[in-house]
C-alpha cells in the first residue's frame, strides 16, 4: 500500500473532472490566474441531478463545451474549465478576439474567482492579456 504524500491537498483525494475555485485559493494561492487554452472539446454533464429524463429515469445529460490548458511546463492541464455560464462565453469571446472555435486555440485569457448568488466561483476576464 502506498502512503499519501503529507502535501497532498485534500480536494485531491476525490479529484474533480472540472477546475474550480479551491484549484486558485489553495493550490495555486492566488485570485486569477493567466492560461494558455490547449483545446475545447464538448463533454457530457449532469447540471442538475434532480432533473431527471422521463425517457431513462436518470438525470438528464447534456453536452457543454470544456476548455483546457498548457502548463508552465506545456503538458496540460488534467481539469478543464466547464464553460457553462452565458457570461463566460461573452468575455472569451472579448478576451480573445475569437470568431470561431478554433480561433481560442492558443490563446491566453485570466481566470479568476467571481462570486454568484454569494458562491465564490470562477470566471473568464474579458480583458485581453497582452503578451
Amino acid at each position: 500500500m502506498t502512503a499519501y504524500d503529507p502535501k497532498t491537498l485534500p480536494d485531491d483525494l476525490h479529484p474533480s473532472r472540472f477546475l474550480k475555485p479551491t484549484d486558485l485559493i489553495e493550490r495555486w494561492k492566488v485570485q486569477r490566474i493567466t492560461v494558455t487554452i490547449a483545446r475545447i472539446e464538448p463533454e457530457e454533464t449532469i447540471p442538475n441531478p434532480s432533473d431527471i429524463d422521463p425517457a431513462t429515469k436518470k438525470p438528464r445529460v447534456i453536452m457543454q463545451p470544456v476548455l483546457y490548458f498548457h502548463t508552465k511546463t506545456g503538458s496540460e492541464f488534467p481539469r478543464g474549465y466547464l464553460l457553462s455560464a452565458g457570461v463566460d462565453i461573452q468575455s472569451l469571446k472579448t478576451a480573445t478576439g475569437a470568431q470561431t472555435i478554433g480561433d481560442v486555440i492558443g490563446k491566453t485569457i485570466v481566470i479568476q474567482l467571481g462570486q454568484h448568488k454569494r458562491q465564490t466561483v470562477l470566471r473568464i476576464s474579458p480583458e485581453q492579456v497582452t503578451q
